[in-house]
């Protein structure tokens, strides 16, 4: 039970390997939505400070209209540029639109305005924590410091009736919102990480837990991003696959393509090694040289061949700058190809001696 309340009000509900694995997500949707609700925030306040100078009733808001004005066009700002590259501006920036907004709030409510009912206050407490992505104990802590604040200025600033019914107000609305927001929030969480896992799955090449086509074409042309100054592409074609389902059975076929699946994995790490075919594999090396891409494969090749399984291998190397990632992959390829021939050759060589 205390584990559950733990993985709830520090993961949203997951347990915390889930919650790091689409941490990166949460952050984009936490980013857009801060650059939405920035704009959307910046253009309402700027509407209320051109009415401020006709409405008697708002006048006395101005100075705080300006502010909020400023400080939403600032960080709609920075979300759109800087935060898209830098998680930690990013996170900072969602914990100063909660404190700005519910300041804005607690300040027209209190300061402002001492002696009507607080509303935009209350409205913040229920949607701010909906509206962002957070661990639901960091989104209660938030609340719960600004609450107590607004309590502290309500005593200051209102007397009879309004400062009993604002104080009991803001004490069930922050309780309303913290409790929907981590709701919310666990759902929002649960199906991140079920969308992860099926996209996982569906990357994920059954017989031999490598990478499928899928993922191959999803994310082979953003592999040069990983590279400094070269990238190796190593392409992989299973010799005799055919013959040998056709004189042992698909199951012995099975254990071929795993053997050699598990060197492939071995020789150039799981994350960039991708079946592609059904005999058909590719991988990539990021800034090795030729010599050592050379090595590597040889080395793989014995392995392979302890079994007694055999295998086409073609690869190259090219300088990252002006890198077509496709011309890469084009020559490794037809290297496999002419390493395939000479393999077919060899064997018709050998039945025409014996």
């Amino acid at each position: 039970m205390l584990k559950k309340w733990k993985n709830f009000l520090l993961y949203a509900g997951v347990d915390h390997h889930s919650f790091e694995r689409v941490k990166p997500k949460i952050q984009q949707t936490n980013t857009i939505m801060t650059t939405v609700l920035s704009s959307f925030a910046a253009l309402l306040i700027a509407t209320m400070f051109l009415f401020s100078f006709l409405s008697e009733g708002i006048k006395q808001n101005q100075m705080v209209y300006l502010i909020g004005l400023i400080v939403s066009s600032v960080i709609s700002l920075i979300s759109m540029t800087i935060a898209k590259k830098n998680t930690w501006i990013a996170s900072f920036l969602i914990y100063l639109s909660y404190t700005i907004y519910y300041l804005y709030g607690i300040f027209i409510g209190t300061i402002t305005d001492p002696d009507g009912k607080t509303v935009t206050f209350m409205v913040l407490l229920v949607f701010m924590n909906i509206l962002f992505i957070n661990r639901p104990i960091n989104s209660i802590i938030i609340t719960g410091i600004h609450v107590f604040l607004f309590i502290i200025l309500c005593k200051i600033t209102k007397t009879g009736a309004v400062l009993s019914v604002d104080i009991i107000d803001a004490i069930v609305f922050g309780l309303l919102g913290s409790a929907s927001g981590a709701i919310v929030n666990h759902m929002k969480v649960r199906g991140y990480v079920l969308e992860q896992s099926l996209q996982e799955i569906s990357r994920i090449d059954q017989l031999t837990q490598m990478r499928n086509r899928n993922a191959y074409e999803f994310e082979h042309n953003s592999i040069p991003d990983l590279c400094k100054h070269s990238l190796g592409c190593i392409y992989i074609d299973v010799n005799g696959l055919h013959e040998a389902n056709n004189a042992n059975g698909h199951q012995y076929g099975d254990e071929m393509l795993k053997h050699i699946a598990s060197q492939i994995k071995y020789a150039f790490t799981n994350e960039l090694s991708f079946r592609i075919g059904g005999d058909e594999f590719i991988a990539f090396a990021p800034d090795k040289s030729l010599e050592e891409v050379e090595k590597t494969v040889r080395e793989m090749v014995e392995k392979i061949e302890i079994n007694d399984y055999h295998v086409a291998v073609g690869y190259e190397v090219a300088k990252v700058r002006h890198l077509s990632i496709e011309n890469l992959i084009k020559d490794a390829e037809g290297k496999m190809f002419r390493d395939k021939n000479q393999y077919y050759k060899n064997i018709v060589n050998r039945e025409i001696r014996n």
